[in-house]
């Protein structure tokens, strides 16, 4: 029998209940492949987070099954230690897990792949910290691996949450429907403890891996093991214009046009001037209200996993 033991979690919710079922397919596998599998899925985050503390140093990896806030979840229950986060697609976006290649939705291929991951070279990925400025949560620290959505995005993403469509159409129908009323919103923003500047902006991202709603490639050259995040803005367009920009966005084609600004920072702060409270979303989850401090944390997860050869995104091994 292996030494080698792996908790597993799974979203019991996500993918209205396809996860749980191939996260119980995952363990079986794991399980006649000779691995030791505890499970710490809970009815909710904060039940999972309490078990999978609990055992987290007994693990050589923790497996999540899920979508994009799963994987953030277990982000920030494996950041900074040696346990390595193994990652099975099986939410409603998996923007992170298509970031890297990997199979959505297929127990058998996530299973080969975290096997032979285990058997190769650790490698590291960068992590977001997020921490609130002000208010009830201030000083709340949490962690995203893909981006941190705060303007027309993060409105999107709250609709999609709440919607009743299907995951195909959540997000594209969330759009549609927020844009109807959208106005650019009064930014102010410091970049890496720079002045302060003041920005009106229709889409304002802070990407790690670049990708967001169901495969839309926001900054498609993004890496996340280069110890640096990319802030994205869409500025000076009308409703319109943007909706004629995500198809192009879809396609990663939009980078070149004069509206659109990508700039590598390793730290932002960033509120309203004006107008109603914010709250930002990241990797797919609602986070902290505006303002907020964004900050990169280099190689602070080690992942179970090796990106196909035509993903875009690359890896380095871990020294």
């Amino acid at each position: 029998m292996s030494r080698l033991r792996v908790g597993l979690l799974a979203n019991p919710t996500a993918a209205q209940g396809t996860a749980h079922r191939i996260g119980r397919q995952v363990a079986h596998l794991l399980r006649l492949a000779g691995i030791s599998v505890v499970d710490v899925s809970g009815p909710s985050a904060h039940v999972a987070r309490a078990r999978a503390a609990e055992v987290r140093d007994s693990l050589t990896a923790l497996v999540v099954v899920g979508g994009d806030g799963t994987v953030s979840l277990g982000a920030e229950i494996v950041a900074g230690s040696p346990v390595r986060l193994g990652i099975v697609p099986a939410g409603s976006g998996n923007d992170f897990a298509r970031s890297l290649g990997l199979a959505v939705n297929d127990p058998e291929s996530s299973t080969r792949a975290l096997l032979h991951a285990l058997s190769r070279p650790v490698v590291t990925v960068d992590a977001i910290e997020i921490t609130a400025e002000h208010g009830p949560g201030s000083g709340h620290r949490s962690l995203a691996l893909g981006n941190v959505n705060l303007g027309f995005d993060a409105l999107v993403n709250a609709r999609a949450n709440g919607a009743r469509t299907g995951h195909a159409m959540r997000y594209t129908t969330a759009l549609l429907r927020e844009l109807r009323a959208f106005t650019p919103l009064p930014f102010w923003m410091e970049l890496d403890g720079g002045e302060r500047i003041e920005l009106d902006a229709t889409v304002l991202t802070l990407c790690n891996s670049g990708m967001f709603g169901r495969g839309m490639r926001m900054v498609p050259d993004a890496r996340i093991d280069d110890g640096r995040l990319e802030l994205a803005t869409v500025a000076g367009i009308g409703r319109t214009q943007l909706l004629r920009l995500f198809p192009r966005v879809f396609a990663g084609t939009h980078t070149s046009l004069p509206v659109v600004d990508i700039r590598p920072v390793e730290q932002v702060t960033v509120g309203l001037r004006h107008g109603p409270a914010l709250r930002a979303y990241a990797d797919g989850e609602p986070r902290t209200l505006l303002p907020l401090t964004a900050r990169v944390l280099p190689g602070a997860v080690r992942l179970l996993a090796e990106p196909s050869p035509d993903t875009t995104v690359d890896l380095k091994d871990a020294q």
